[in-house]
């Protein structure tokens, strides 16, 4: 991306991270069909609105290697974005020394069913989550959560987070204002991974809510399970109004919402969300991408910077 000019009107680029987890994929055929018609269901629905989502595999992937229904290359080549959900490192006795060899055999894993993989989420821990992504080849990571700041040391935790028990836990988005979760940046180490490095290896794509929970999280009342409801897609088309009221003309405005599938949600609401938003493409203010197009864009953007 080049330089914009002052007079051009900003572009927030817009995604959703999907984490493919609960389901037993590579233990129950009949499970892991059931999961694949589902992910083909809602890229279908979201292509017919030119939104594209990123997959972020756990189960699938040894569903895949088990069961030989390649969902994951089919959803790459139909123009959606893949990733690693590890959900690693978090557990207090967790040995940090394996952490970076335990990531690459994730990403290693994933390659070999024909795919890019260059990002990974689910790594916040006390270990040094940023050095042990970078030396497992990954480009960036996704879904950030509180329970990161572990890795800072104490004195620089906020209160509230200093003594996380779990990213369970700690489960709140990461950093909280809307405003430092616009721009990625680069990091050099998970001991300070909030200050921008020109020259670390890791890029940072900050996470949004959980699109079921985006109600609840704004009344302070998430405990848990979320019911994806209209209020939710209310809330968030209001702080997607907010995200584009921050972008910069010539900066990389990201913005992506993420939701764990897990469990399914209403399509009747989700395609009133994507309705909605249509509007807002239609006039120019918000491109949907994948997590991974967005990462290049900041990547070129860098390059003219």
């Amino acid at each position: 991306m080049t330089e914009a000019s002052p007079s051009r009107q900003a572009v927030l680029y817009l995604g959703i991270m999907v984490h493919l987890e609960g389901w037993s994929d590579g233990t129950s055929q009949a499970r892991f069909e059931e999961h694949v018609a589902g992910m083909r269901e809602y890229a279908a629905l979201f292509e017919a609105y030119g939104a594209w989502l990123t997959w972020e595999s756990k189960e699938v992937t040894e569903g895949v290697e088990r069961w030989g229904d390649n969902v994951l290359a089919e959803m790459q080549q139909r123009g959606h974005g893949i990733g690693v959900h590890a959900d690693i490192g978090g557990e207090s006795d967790y040995d940090c020394d394996r952490f970076a060899s335990d990531l690459r055999a994730e990403r290693e894993q994933l390659g070999s069913l024909g795919v890019t993989v260059r990002h990974v989420s689910g790594i916040v821990s006390h270990c040094d989550w940023v050095t042990a992504a970078a030396e497992a080849g990954y480009q960036f990571t996704t879904g950030q959560v509180a329970y990161s700041v572990m890795s800072l040391p104490r004195e620089f935790r906020p209160p509230q987070y200093r003594d996380c028990r779990s990213p369970a836990a700690c489960h709140d988005v990461y950093p909280p204002d809307l405003a430092d979760r616009i721009h990625p940046w680069r990091m050099d180490s998970g001991s300070d991974w909030l200050t921008h490095d020109p020259h670390g290896r890791l890029v940072m794509l900050p996470s949004s809510e959980v699109l079921s929970c985006m109600e609840e999280s704004q009344a302070g009342a998430r405990s848990g399970g979320c019911t994806f409801s209209a209020e939710d897609v209310d809330r968030s088309i209001q702080e997607l109004e907010q995200a584009i009221a921050l972008s910069e003309p010539d900066l990389v405005n990201t913005y992506y919402v993420s939701w764990s599938f897990g469990g399914p949600l209403d399509e009747e609401l989700l395609e009133d969300w994507l309705g909605r938003i249509a509007a807002y493409v239609e006039a120019g203010q918000v491109q949907w991408m994948t997590l991974p197009q967005m990462v290049e864009e900041y990547i070129a953007w860098e390059t003219s910077h």
